[in-house]
């Protein structure tokens, strides 16, 4: 909890931090000395741009939690933020394997190989013409790596994919002030996370979805792992 804690108030101080360069240099903005965030609510509305300001967003916060503090803040510092909902793919983890040979005797044989090699966790997956020997799901890539190089040593050539999974996020957009330097490009720690400012996308309702599917076996393999 302790952790959690620290994590908020950094990103509370971080949101300070850059606020006060949302404005011309000679604006001094309040903040308030206690953030009360309300819930955070998705709405379906146009990104806040005005005819002598751009539109900028910020993110990726990876909680509702985190996004309605730091909209808390800009609301203390003068400004009015828009909660965006991202899909996007994230990482999850990297698929070994070796394409496989098109007769289920050769698929033995190739099987054999591998355990007479030490690759004792080698399986076929998929339909009978279009399958694959997999070789193992690795969530770190040095691990992958490594499976890899086992097997190439023994004259095979197999390959890495890499898997993603569908991951939600939240960005805050808002209008920059008349006369604010840009801040499109620019990123910042906030705790363990890293923040960027993006110029805002064309609207599109209250959520821009990117899909994503990973291929191969759904789990890491134990024994490779």
């Amino acid at each position: 909890m302790r952790v959690a804690f620290f994590l908020l108030l950094l990103v509370n101080l971080a949101f300070f931090a850059w606020a006060q360069w949302l404005a011309p240099k000679e604006a001094q903005l309040p903040v308030s000395p206690k953030v009360e965030a309300a819930q955070l609510r998705l709405v379906a509305e146009a990104s806040p741009v005005t005819a002598d300001g751009s539109c900028v967003t910020v993110g990726p916060f990876a909680t509702t939690e985190l996004a309605a503090r730091a909209r808390q803040t800009l609301t203390d510092a003068g400004y009015t933020s828009v909660p965006r909902q991202v899909t996007t793919p994230t990482p999850d983890g990297y698929w070994v394997y070796l394409e496989s040979p098109p007769t289920e005797s050769g698929e033995k044989r190739l099987l054999d190989r591998l355990r007479r090699g030490g690759v004792t966790d080698a399986q076929v997956v998929g339909d009978l013409g279009a399958r694959r020997i997999s070789l193992g799901v690795f969530y770190e890539e040095a691990r992958a790596f490594a499976q890899s190089e086992k097997v190439a040593r023994l004259g095979l050539l197999p390959q890495i994919m890499g898997r993603t999974k569908d991951g939600t996020a939240i960005w805050l957009d808002l209008t920059l002030k008349s006369g604010a330097q840009p801040l499109e490009g620019q990123k910042f720690k906030a705790g363990d996370a890293e923040l960027e400012f993006r110029a805002c996308p064309p609207p599109a309702g209250d959520a821009v979805s990117e899909d994503a599917s990973g291929e191969g076996p759904d789990e890491e393999n134990p024994a490779a792992s």
